[in-house]
């Protein structure tokens, strides 16, 4: 059985595709890229209807604005997928015939492909206020849509925005997913279930800044040479620390026009760190098997610089060193909706429902 954390250094990249601007056009652009430099991914899928535009709320989130603007979402595909679902019809992802085909094509090239969600904003935004019978029907028409699409059932799942909560555990867990990246920082863990139970599958949080919040600080985002500084440092710290990372990207950002050539210099400098790709599923294999390890540890709420909203991490023990990140303040509580003390549960403050 390989190590938990090997000195070679592997990296997943976790591609989260959002959109329906980002499913018909960033998707293809990043399997010509991932075909030019031999990478294998895995791709998440947002399956329902695309409302990206009542996300414009979060414009009056502290660092919202900075982050969009450096990042140019909008850039790369006007002005038309910022208004679906507000001015403009949100349209079905999973039932337009070119996103279809898209997102079949990235299974005949031989990535691994898994489910984002239904409605990315829906779920980013109301998650911790549905209640049990809500969060399983919301997944339960992701698992039934997946395999409308591919023809067989999902296995690895990744939540948009990384919003998770005990309930959406509970969920993936009954509908047979064997593995997740719903979190941020640390090793990976069996999350809690409301009753303080394990879930049976591994998650395995993204341990890598994205571009977008490197984007976000002066450092990285103050003028175009500042940002080629990015693939350098994302290529140290997975040569510095080894082991296993998972780094997030999208494909509204690194499969847009504005950012996809600085990707593709990210890509060249890790192939020649001598970074191993891998994907999800590949990474959990190992993590499942009997004597791993790998602790059971609950889901909390926490902040991270460069990023606008709360976002999930795992509970006591966590270190977000190699995230290059200050670890955060405690957060709230989501494993089981409920306050809790010290110890392995950390410190949280209620998720009560209203």
């Amino acid at each position: 059985m390989t190590p938990l954390h090997s000195q070679a250094p592997r990296l997943v990249l976790k591609v989260d595709v959002d959109t329906f601007s980002g499913t018909r056009e960033g998707v293809p652009r990043l399997l010509e890229l991932f075909e030019r430099e031999g990478v294998r991914a895995t791709f998440f899928f947002c399956l329902g209807p695309d409302n990206t535009g009542k996300a414009v709320k979060r414009v009056f989130r502290k660092g919202f604005v900075k982050k969009v603007l450096r990042a140019s979402p909008a850039a790369s595909y006007g002005l038309a997928n910022m208004l679906y679902g507000t001015l403009l019809p949100a349209p079905d992802i999973g039932r337009d015939p070119r996103a279809i085909a898209a997102m079949r094509a990235v299974a005949a090239a031989g990535h691994e492909c898994g489910i984002h969600g239904w409605d990315h904003v829906d779920w980013h935004d109301r998650l911790p206020r549905m209640d049990g019978a809500e969060v399983r029907e919301t997944v339960g028409k992701c698992h039934a849509r997946f395999r409308e699409i591919f023809g067989e059932a999902a296995r690895v799942s990744a939540a948009p925005g990384w919003t998770a909560t005990g309930e959406s555990v509970e969920a993936q867990e009954a509908a047979g997913i064997e593995a997740t990246s719903d979190s941020r920082g640390g090793p990976p863990f069996h999350p809690l279930k409301p009753d303080g139970t394990p879930a049976g599958y591994v998650e395995i949080p993204s341990t890598l800044p994205t571009l977008d919040e490197l984007l976000a600080s002066d450092e990285f985002g103050a003028s175009a040479a500042a940002r080629e500084g990015t693939a350098g440092e994302l290529c140290r710290l997975v040569r510095d620390a080894g082991g296993l990372h998972v780094h997030s990207i999208h494909t509204e950002i690194e499969g847009g026009r504005a950012l996809h050539a600085l990707f593709a210099r990210q890509l060249q400098a890790w192939k020649g760190a001598g970074v191993r790709f891998v994907t999800l599923g590949e990474a959990a294999r190992n993590l499942r098997a009997p004597g791993s390890g790998v602790p059971a540890r609950p889901l909390v709420f926490g902040t991270l610089p460069g990023r606008a909203t709360l976002v999930a991490m795992q509970g006591a023990g966590v270190s977000l060193d190699s995230m290059r990140f200050p670890r955060s303040e405690p957060g709230l509580d989501i494993s089981a909706g409920r306050r809790r003390g010290g110890g392995r549960g950390g410190r949280g403050t209620s998720l009560e429902r209203p």
